[in-house]
């Protein structure tokens, strides 16, 4: 008889996000629990321009339903006879694979099932469309599937959409940042763009969007460059084939203190050789790179979007008033020109609140809860 305890994550496809880094990370987390087994679903056929498999942990079965792009009508069924061939314990989704297991919660013959599905956004961004908000509130309402929210921000948001349907939320949580064997290769790179020992190294990882608004950014760097102030920033990411012409666009324009960096495997090592690490976001879920860096100690500077109005107080970090080009450049003045006491409290503060409430050990417990409630 197999007693174990079966997760299945279902994500659309493993592509450089923080949703998909987490996900990984989650299962890998799940994959040390003694009984557990634990299977990562992705809709979309794994490529090159996903992230690599080698992140995931052994013991993580990883398999790949070959999704067409757009619509696919038939992966409702696919996912159907899946889900029936594995026989979880617990089907989790993340972003719109949640749509494609909505006929599944229906169709499977086994009831005790438990079916979760996590927003990584706020909600009307995470289902821009209302007749799938509306087909969400049914499954919410009738207790089919359980919803739960990343941050007190999103909570507000999905609870303004689907009512009292919403009950959970569950910080995300991260692995800490580590070094690899390229540390002292990037290390020595990051110098080489340094104008000297003093320059400060600010870190944009997110991919090239206009949601991550890159473009504030570059506007803000290149005022603290004519300004004469002794600071960089380096963009970690990589950008969708739609928003390829953004990408030229900003990499045509970029001033010199902006160095784009592309998609990298080793993300920690730049998170380690980093001063602060900034987000200029039209809107956000709750970063999995925010957390990924204090645990590091890194200072973010940030606009007050998502859940970085939650994490981000005075003690921890710098949050700009608005969106706006002159808010942002005074809150990167602010930490350009903060005392190093402030700075170190500040990095003890950040490492002090990822530990206890955003590693990836305490998000896995709390989501193992829900699991087995």
């Amino acid at each position: 008889m197999n007693d174990k305890f079966k997760i299945v994550e279902i994500v659309p496809a493993l592509g450089w996000g923080g949703a998909q880094v987490f996900c990984i990370q989650l299962c890998n987390e799940f994959a040390k629990y003694p009984g557990y087994e634990v299977t990562l679903v992705s809709l979309y056929h794994h490529n090159q321009n996903h992230l690599p498999l080698s992140l995931l942990d052994d013991k993580v079965k990883f398999i790949s339903l070959g999704k067409k792009r757009g619509p696919d009508p038939k992966l409702f069924t696919r996912v159907t006879k899946l889900l029936s061939q594995l026989h979880p314990n617990v089907v989790h989704t993340h972003l719109h694979a949640g749509h494609y297991n909505l006929y599944a919660a229906l169709k499977l013959k086994d009831k005790s099932i438990k079916k979760i599905h996590t927003f990584h956004n706020l909600a009307k961004m995470e289902s821009p469309l209302w007749i799938m908000r509306r087909v969400n509130n049914y499954f919410f309402k009738k207790n089919i599937v359980t919803p739960v929210t990343i941050s007190e921000e999103a909570y507000k948001t999905a609870v303004h959409e689907y009512g009292n349907s919403i009950k959970w939320l569950i910080h995300n949580g991260s692995v800490p940042a580590k070094p690899s064997e390229k540390f002292e290769e990037v290390k020595n790179a990051i110098n080489k763009l340094k104008k000297d020992e003093h320059t400060k190294v600010l870190l944009n990882i997110a991919r090239i969007s206009k949601q991550k608004n890159q473009q504030l950014l570059l506007d803000c760097m290149r005022t603290l460059q004519n300004e004469g102030e002794n600071v960089i920033a380096l963009i970690l990411g990589d950008c969708s084939t739609d928003d390829k012409p953004l990408y030229d666009a900003l990499l045509k324009n970029k001033p010199s203190n902006v160095h784009f960096i592309g998609k990298v495997n080793n993300v920690g090592d730049y998170v380690l050789n980093a001063d602060a690490f900034v987000l200029s976001s039209l809107f956000e879920g709750l970063p999995i790179a925010l957390l990924e860096t204090m645990s590091a100690g890194v200072i973010p500077v940030c606009t007050p979007v998502g859940g970085l109005v939650d994490i981000i107080t005075n003690d921890i970090g710098f949050l700009s008033e608005d969106m706006g080009y002159e808010s942002f450049l005074a809150a990167l003045k602010k930490f350009l020109h903060a005392d190093e006491a402030t700075l170190q409290r500040m990095k003890d503060n950040c490492l002090r609140l990822y530990k206890k409430e955003y590693s990836m050990e305490s998000c896995a417990a709390k989501y193992n809860k829900l699991f087995v409630s």
